[in-house]
Formats: C-alpha cells, sequence, structure tokens
C-alpha cells in the first residue's frame, strides 16, 4: 500500500536537469505503486510537475498526487482548452471546496481534456474526501449524457450520498467518487449500444485495483454503485474474464441491464449478457439492485435481464420517495438510505423487497 506523499515543497536543482523518461505504462496498479515508491520525493516532484497528465492517470498513486497532477490538466484546459466554460466550473467546484472540511474536499483523481467539439468527451474522476484513508469508499458511475457540462450534478449526488453515511452511527469517514473515466452515450440511441460498457470496463476495474492498492486503511471497504448505463459499465466490468471488480458491494440503480459477459466465462448455452448474478465475480449477497416502480429504462432489458428480476439474484431495495429515473440520491429517499448503509457495511438496517417479474 502506498504511504501518503507530501508535496509543496521545492525540488533541488538537479530534480530538473534533465526530463525524466516516462512513467510505466499498462503496467497495472501494484507496479505503478512500487515505481513511485521507488522514486525519491525531488523525482516524485519532478514527473509532477514536467509529466502532469500522464501522472494523474496512474493508478495505484496517492489520492494526493493524482489531485495535484490532474488539477494542473484542468488549469491549462480551463485556460486553453476546446471547453473553457465547463472546465472552468469544474475548476471553481474544486478550488471552492478547499476552504471546506477535509472530508468535503474534492480531489480530482483523473482528468483528461475535451476534444474539440466534445468529441471525444472529457474524462472525470472526482473524489469527495480522500479515498486512501476512508474508512469507506463509494465509487459512482453515471450513465447516458453525462459529460463535463453536468458532472457537478453527479458531484452533487455523491456529496449527498456522503452526507447520508455520516449520518450512520459508528461509521467512519466515506468518501464518494464520480468515475466518468469512460465515454458516456450522448443520448438514448447511443445508449442501445454494447460498446461503450465494453469499453469502459477494464479502465473501471484498473481503477477500482488503484483504489485497492493506495488504501492505507485495510479494514476499508469500497462499493461501487452504476446508475443507468453505468450499471451496465459495472456489470460488464465484474463480468471480466479473470477477475472482477475490487469491491466488496456492487449497486444498480435504475438498470437497462448488467451488460456483457466476457466470452470466456460463457458456457456451453450462456448467452453473451449478464443474466444473473451468477455470471458476474461478486457474490450474490454483496449484490444490490433498485428500481423505482415507475422508472420506465428497469422495464428495458436493453443490455440484458434487470437485475431487479425474480431470476437474477442478489438483493433489491425498496426506494421509496424517488420517483422515475433520476431520484435515486435525492434526500429523504428510502434509495438513498439504504445505498448509505449498504456503502458503510450495516447490511441488517438495508430495506429489501421482493424482487419483481421482469
Amino acid at each position: 500500500m502506498n504511504a501518503a506523499v507530501q508535496f509543496g515543497s521545492s525540488p533541488s536543482v538537479n530534480a530538473y536537469a534533465a526530463a525524466p523518461p516516462p512513467p510505466p505504462a499498462g503496467q497495472g496498479a501494484e507496479r505503478n505503486a512500487a515505481w513511485w515508491n521507488a522514486l525519491s520525493a525531488d523525482q516524485q516532484q519532478a514527473y509532477v510537475q514536467s509529466q502532469p497528465a500522464e501522472i494523474g492517470a496512474l493508478d495505484g498513486l496517492p489520492a494526493e498526487v493524482r489531485h495535484e497532477a490532474n488539477l494542473s490538466v484542468l488549469r491549462e484546459d480551463a485556460a486553453s482548452g476546446h471547453d473553457r466554460d465547463n472546465a472552468r466550473a469544474l475548476l471553481e467546484r474544486i478550488e471552492n471546496s478547499q476552504n471546506g472540511p477535509e472530508t468535503e474536499r474534492i480531489h480530482l483523481l483523473g482528468y483528461t481534456p475535451p476534444g474539440q467539439g466534445n468529441s471525444p468527451d472529457a474524462r472525470v474522476i472526482a473524489s469527495i474526501g480522500n479515498p486512501d484513508s476512508a474508512d469507506n469508499v463509494a465509487v459512482y458511475v453515471p450513465g447516458t449524457g453525462t459529460d463535463l457540462s453536468n458532472i457537478r450534478g453527479s458531484i452533487d449526488r455523491m456529496d449527498d450520498l456522503r452526507a447520508q453515511a455520516e449520518l450512520v452511527p459508528n461509521s467512519g469517514t466515506t468518501s464518494t467518487i464520480v468515475w466518468l473515466g469512460y465515454d458516456a452515450p450522448d443520448g438514448l440511441i447511443q445508449a442501445t449500444q454494447g460498446s461503450y460498457a465494453r469499453d469502459g470496463a477494464p479502465a473501471l476495474r484498473d481503477f477500482t485495483e488503484g483504489l485497492a492498492e493506495a488504501r492505507q486503511n485495510p479494514d476499508g471497504r469500497t462499493t461501487v454503485i452504476g446508475h443507468s448505463y453505468g450499471s451496465t459499465v459495472v456489470g460488464t466490468a465484474d463480468a471480466m474474464a479473470g477477475r472482477g471488480l475490487a469491491a466488496n458491494d456492487i449497486v444498480a440503480m435504475g438498470s437497462p441491464g448488467m451488460g456483457y459477459e466476457a466470452p470466456e466465462r460463457q458456457g456451453w448455452f450462456d448467452s453473451a449478457l449478464v443474466d444473473n448474478v451468477g455470471d458476474m465475480h461478486i457474490d450474490a449477497e454483496h449484490f444490490w439492485a433498485g428500481a423505482a416502480g415507475n422508472d420506465p429504462v428497469t422495464y428495458t432489458e436493453v443490455h440484458g435481464n434487470s437485475p431487479v428480476d425474480w431470476s437474477f439474484g442478489g438483493q433489491r431495495i425498496r426506494t421509496e420517495g424517488a420517483s422515475g429515473h433520476s431520484e435515486y440520491w435525492d434526500p429523504g429517499t428510502e434509495a438513498l438510505r439504504n445505498q448509505a448503509y449498504i456503502v458503510t457495511g450495516r447490511y441488517d438496517q438495508v430495506d429489501t423487497v421482493r424482487r419483481r417479474v421482469g
């Protein structure tokens, strides 16, 4: 596990005598962490200063390191990028949070600027609180239509979940993360395609493994939450070959289906879709799903069997107070309270309901 690294001190003159070689690529979180920890403090700072985009993208490095590197990338994008107004709004949100309590400060764990005309869309990973030291970590994967222009709404949702988790007695500290580390579908037509989930799944799995590598609290918990198409990304990531997500629990809210199983894991009569929790790596007792009765997306099954269907397995949580497709994180709802209980490991407090047909 990584130890926390302090930045801000001036590196030695020799640290900048020559540009450091490129950081490792494609080695995984464990090797990334080992490489980073083998560097001197001056070498680490030289990398953050000279190659912020590369360092900010490395899973397994401490949150404070990634934050400093990605903030440098965001500042440059806010000054001269293709979507300066929205980049500036995100930067302002992050900078303003630094004046608040430590548990409410936003850490920018990933940032890739958008292309011209937002093609491709920006990639944004923002954590409320420091996940390295938190007792509980929730990773939220948003769905269709999420981009730099509205990412602040996803941050608001996760701030509400963090606040709700803090109301759970003796639950410790909770850090909540918005993971837009994939290209979300722009609209309903694109959302019928499975390619977005397949393309984004490996990055999500790598990110969760990076969280585990950087964690300072050996007893810390991680929950991965997918909303709408985000749940399709989550399910596909956990059904990958070899291993699933590095998570204690998975929650699917407003899901159109949990996505696609790796071909290597399919049986003779098994479909390519995640038909039930058995197609994933997560145990059934740690899989949770919620669906409001009037959420039309949950009846489509565009990307597989509904996770609240009687045949899928796992638990269906109550969502009273949440209406339609987008109120699962509204304060005062059973949907939000039950997610907070799951995130903090208070399973006996989770209110479940019988799964439905279809």
